[in-house]
C-alpha cells in the first residue's frame, strides 16, 4: 500500500527544524530526504550523504494522514500508466520521494525501465531532473519524440554536463569547425573587420549623444558594409543557419542519446561490482551533472576561438 504524507513537522537533516506548511523543500534523488532549499545548498549536498551507501532510504517519523486504498487494476509494465491511460497499481511504486507536495513522480512509472535496469537505478544516476529524465526515457523507449531544450541551448556544453565526453567532444570540434573555419574566408574577414572598425568608431555612449541625422548616417555606414560585401554576408548567414540546424538536431536526439549513454552505463556497473551498495555509490558519482567539465569546455572553445583570432591577426 502506498502511505501518501506530507513532510510538515517532519525534521530536516541539516538544519533539524521541523518542516512548515510554506517552507521551500527539496528533497534527495537518492535516498528521498527532504531538506530546505538553502539548507540543501549551504550543506551541498544531501544532509544524508553518509548514509548512502548503507542503501539508506528517507521514511517519515510519523504521519496521521489517511493510507490510500490498493488498487486491483492490471498494469502495464511497458508503458507508464500517464501514457497508457491505465490508473496506477501502488504495488509499483518507487520508494524515492522527489517532492515536497508528498507526490512520488517514479510511482507513474513501472519498476523496470529495460530488462535489469529498474526506474530507481536510473534516477540514482541522472541524479539532478530525474523524473523528467526518467519520463523523457520511457518516451523514448516508446518511441515517442521528444525535445531537450537544454541540450538545444547549451550544446554542445550540455553534453559535457551530462557527462557523455565523447558527444561533447564531438560537437564541439564540429562547433569550432564551422564558427573558426568560417572567419578565416576572406570575404567574412573583411566583414568582420568593417564591423569591428564600425564599433569602434561609433560606440554606444557615442549614439545615444548624437543627433538623428548622424544616427542615420551611421546606420547607413553599417548597411553599405554589409550591400558592398554579398558574399561575406551570406556565408555568415550559411553559418548561422549550420549551427543552427545543428542545435537543433541535437534537441530532438539528445534524450535519445542520454538514454542510451545511462542504460549502457548502468549495465556496466551492475556488470562489473557485485555488491548492491557499492552499485549504487557507482551509479551516483558516475552519473549526475558536471558544471566543472561544462566550465572546462567552455575555457577550451574560447581558448581555440582566441587563438584562431591571434592566427588572423598574424597573417594580416
Amino acid at each position: 500500500m502506498s502511505n501518501y504524507f506530507r513532510y510538515e513537522n517532519q525534521p530536516c537533516p541539516v538544519c533539524n527544524e521541523n518542516f512548515q506548511p510554506n517552507d521551500d523543500i527539496v528533497v534527495c534523488p537518492v535516498c528521498g530526504s527532504p531538506h530546505h532549499r538553502e539548507c540543501y545548498k549551504k550543506n551541498g549536498e544531501c544532509g544524508n550523504f553518509e548514509k548512502h551507501n548503507d542503501g539508506f532510504r528517507w521514511a517519515p517519523e510519523n504521519t496521521n494522514e489517511p493510507i490510500k486504498e490498493q488498487t486491483n487494476e492490471p498494469v502495464n509494465n511497458n508503458v507508464p500508466p500517464f501514457m497508457s491511460g491505465q490508473p496506477f497499481s501502488s504495488q509499483d511504486a518507487s520508494s524515492t520521494v522527489f517532492f515536497g507536495n508528498g507526490t512520488n513522480p517514479l510511482s507513474l512509472f513501472p519498476k523496470e525501465l529495460e530488462d535489469g535496469v529498474s526506474t530507481d537505478e536510473v534516477a540514482e544516476f541522472v541524479g539532478l531532473n530525474a523524473p523528467k529524465y526518467v519520463q523523457n526515457f520511457f518516451y523514448t523507449k516508446s518511441h515517442k519524440k521528444t525535445f531537450n531544450w537544454g541540450a538545444f541551448f547549451f550544446a554542445p556544453y550540455w553534453f559535457f554536463y551530462r557527462k557523455m565526453y565523447k558527444l561533447g567532444a564531438i560537437f564541439l570540434a564540429i562547433n569550432l569547425l564551422f564558427s573558426v573555419g568560417f572567419s578565416f574566408m576572406p570575404p567574412v574577414q573583411k566583414l568582420y573587420s568593417d564591423m569591428t572598425e564600425w564599433t569602434e568608431k561609433y560606440n554606444i555612449e557615442d549614439l545615444e549623444d548624437m543627433s538623428e541625422e548622424e544616427i542615420i548616417k551611421a546606420n547607413d555606414e553599417r548597411t553599405a558594409f554589409i550591400l558592398e560585401n554579398p558574399t561575406g554576408s551570406i556565408l555568415v548567414l550559411v553559418q548561422s543557419a549550420i549551427s543552427l540546424g545543428i542545435q537543433i538536431f541535437i534537441g530532438f536526439k539528445a534524450n535519445k542519446w542520454y538514454y542510451d549513454h545511462s542504460i549502457a552505463n548502468i549495465k556496466k556497473i551492475k556488470a562489473e561490482e557485485p555488491d548492491q551498495q557499492k552499485q549504487r555509490l557507482l551509479l551516483f558519482k558516475s552519473g549526475g551533472a558536471s558544471m566543472g567539465a561544462a566550465f572546462l569546455a567552455v575555457l577550451a572553445n574560447n581558448m581555440v576561438v582566441m587563438a584562431a583570432e591571434m592566427l588572423m591577426t598574424f597573417i594580416k
